[in-house]
């Protein structure tokens, strides 16, 4: 079953938010990893009138992330979606972070007012500026994202160590994460290993094997499979602060 059939017969969330932004809750809650997409709507979505190009808004305080996102849904197929959406991050990220707030609607003040807020306070690792759409990704508009995200880096001048990313979460991104929620591991290609197994753990229901890999192989693996080779990880990277620690959940 394709994502966007399993995203249409969600019937009461797009009754209650409309096509457009039910998609957009529906795809960022699987990108969150989020179960409770009514609570996720209430706290992140903004749409509306004078909505200062912001349709969605959420920190993340595990990962220290602001995220906010244009979303956009067509009824019918094209090529690619309209690179002029995901330039509206722009506008967006002017407003999220440098706006007059006498001049934002009350809907979007506090969060606005709370995203400054930890930032000052130190308290974000990375931002990122989402355009989410149920149509394929293209060239043109991954260009408008990392030229938002670079004018977004430079304007706010430091801290040094936070990241801005633009992300596209188009048709098949999208199709990928619906579909690692049927499956942990995404990477279903045969990989060999290039080193001998140096010794084997076993458990009741498991067994691991242990060896030493080239980093340059790991890099290549990477390159060709990106995030989604980390997908059976129980957790995924942290950051580098000396805050943050691996560890289960309590």
């Amino acid at each position: 079953m394709s994502y966007d059939v399993a995203f249409q017969g969600n019937k009461p969330l797009v009754a209650k938010l409309g096509l457009s932004n039910a998609h957009l809750i529906w795809s960022m809650a699987l990108y969150l990893e989020e179960p409770d997409l009514d609570a996720l709507a209430s706290e992140a979505l903004t749409d509306g009138p004078n909505d200062k190009k912001i349709d969605f808004i959420y920190y993340d305080p595990d990962t220290r992330r602001i995220l906010f996102a244009q979303g956009y849904y067509a009824n019918s197929d094209r090529d690619s979606a309209p690179a002029n959406k995901a330039s509206d991050l722009n506008t967006a990220a002017a407003w999220l972070f440098s706006g007059n707030m006498d001049l934002v609607p009350d809907q979007l003040k506090s969060a606005i007012e709370f995203c400054r807020g930890v930032l000052s306070d130190g308290e974000v690792e990375i931002i990122e500026l989402l355009y989410v759409h149920n149509l394929p990704e293209s060239v043109n508009v991954t260009r408008e994202l990392q030229t938002a995200a670079d004018h977004l880096h430079k304007g706010l001048g430091e801290p040094a160590n936070l990241v801005v990313a633009g992300r596209e979460l188009g048709r098949s991104q999208i199709e990928q994460l619906w579909a690692s929620q049927e499956s942990h591991i995404e990477v279903k290609e045969r990989v060999l290993c290039p080193t001998k197994i140096s010794f084997v753990e076993n458990g009741p229901k498991w067994k691991a094997y242990v060896a030493s890999v080239p980093g340059l192989w790991l890099h290549e693996l990477f390159n060709k499979y990106k995030d989604p080779l980390f997908s059976a990880n129980y957790r995924g990277f942290l950051g580098t602060t000396k805050r943050k620690r691996v560890g289960l959940p309590p």
